[in-house]
């Protein structure tokens, strides 16, 4: 019989190539799975994490919670962003730093994104209002140059009757400007009221700061303010509203030394409470 060297050494290369081939296709070649969140739905907490702002499951909205409401000119209180499974149950934002929000605003002169921290805390938020009006924000979970979640269109309302989050108060006389009393950033500044017994002062007007040091003044009469002393024997509290909202007047009714509290109302409710400014009654 005749053997054909070459043949044989064909056959053997095609072989060893076949076996080799099947071995890194059956062992050698492996794509790990995709990890992706478990989200179906957003949640959006206030800073406290003791309201709802905003909830949506699958693409529904949950009535009442189905807006972000931005007050103008200022930023919106602090949200935090919280994902919901598919059990309906509330689950932290994915961890790691391949992970990372993207937002996305449909008109941005009507509102903006403001973190104050975009770094340790991504995934906390406000929206800044620049013009009234109603535009969309989009939220998503970006993920190694993909989404593994995305928001529906939520509706973003830009309204001048809402205000920022008050963290700060300062008072000055209406007449000339001069300093009462001022706590902004924790840090405070003025001497307070010094009058004498039987007299009142002239108008002071109150406005708060909200977190980006910002001052405003809140509409009239969805806001109001209430005064309390803390002695009510030593001095008195006036409120000018309606006809001078957030204008006020303190009372000298016996020599001695006391406080004001201010408190911002809201309906029913208070939502912001002053540090106390020193009142001083002179005989």
């Amino acid at each position: 019989m005749h053997f054909n060297k070459k043949s044989a050494i064909a056959v053997f290369i095609f072989t060893v190539l076949t076996i080799q081939f099947q071995s890194c296709s059956e062992d050698d070649i492996v794509t790990p799975p995709s990890v992706h969140t478990d989200a179906e739905g957003i949640l959006i907490m206030n800073e406290s994490f003791t309201d709802t702002v905003l909830y949506v499951f699958r693409g529904q909205f949950k009535s009442g919670f189905d807006t972000l409401k931005v007050p103008f000119g200022t930023i919106s209180p602090h949200w935090e962003i919280f994902f919901i499974n598919k059990d309906t149950n509330k689950i932290d934002p994915p961890a790691g730093a391949d992970y990372s929000p993207g937002f996305t605003i449909g008109n941005s002169s009507i509102a903006q994104i403001f973190q104050d921290d975009p770094i340790n805390e991504k995934w906390a938020f406000h929206l800044r209002g620049i013009s009234t009006g109603n535009t969309t924000l989009v939220i998503k979970i970006n993920h190694a140059g993909h989404s593994d979640f995305t928001t529906p269109l939520i509706p973003v309302v830009v309204d001048p009757n809402i205000i920022g989050e008050a963290v700060g108060m300062k008072i000055y006389f209406e007449g000339n400007g001069e300093l009462i009393f001022r706590d902004s950033s924790g840090l405070i500044s003025g001497t307070g009221f010094s009058l004498n017994t039987g007299d009142t002062t002239e108008h002071a007007v109150v406005k708060f700061f909200d977190k980006s040091g910002s001052l405003f003044t809140p509409p009239y009469p969805q806001y109001d303010i209430n005064g309390v002393i803390g002695n009510t024997a030593t001095a008195g509290f006036i409120n000018e509203a309606p006809s001078e909202p957030f204008v006020i007047r303190i009372r000298g009714i016996s020599p001695g030394n006391t406080n004001l509290i201010l408190d911002l109302i809201q309906g029913a409710g208070t939502i912001y409470n002053s540090r106390p400014v020193p009142v001083n009654i002179l005989p």
